[in-house]
């Protein structure tokens, strides 16, 4: 169970560390690359190898448009990222697009929260 709250983590500040290197002028690939990267050296240098697939998933999550998308929103969009990852886990073992389905999940259920929201409440 640790391991999964870490795991939570990881994916949201993935997306975070892709959004903020995003807007800060890098480009959205090279900085989903970068954080990729050093998601899968932290994994291997822990010995946890979910880590650098949640990371990566997390950093899909962060690649929003900084014209849409706000910190808040992108920093909750990678923990629901991250628990779609945890319950997926014997899910689709194997299958391509798995993090970015995961990705795309949490976004767009982050997104219609806050649509709704902002519907009846706004």
């Amino acid at each position: 169970m640790f391991n999964h709250l870490i795991l939570i983590l990881a994916s949201s500040l993935g997306a975070v560390a892709t959004y903020l290197l995003h807007k800060n002028g890098l480009s959205v690939v090279v900085a989903s690359c970068l954080i990729g990267l050093l998601g899968a050296l932290l994994g291997h240098f822990f010995n946890l190898p979910h880590l650098a697939l949640v990371i990566f998933a997390g950093t899909f999550v962060g690649m929003t448009s900084v014209n849409v998308g706000s910190l808040g929103l992108v920093t909750l969009g990678g923990l629901v990222c991250g628990i779609i990852y945890i319950l997926s886990l014997k899910l689709f073992v194997g299958f391509g697009g798995k993090l970015g389905t995961t990705a795309f999940l949490s976004t767009l259920v982050v997104w219609g929260l806050f649509y709704l929201m902002n519907k009846f409440w706004g």
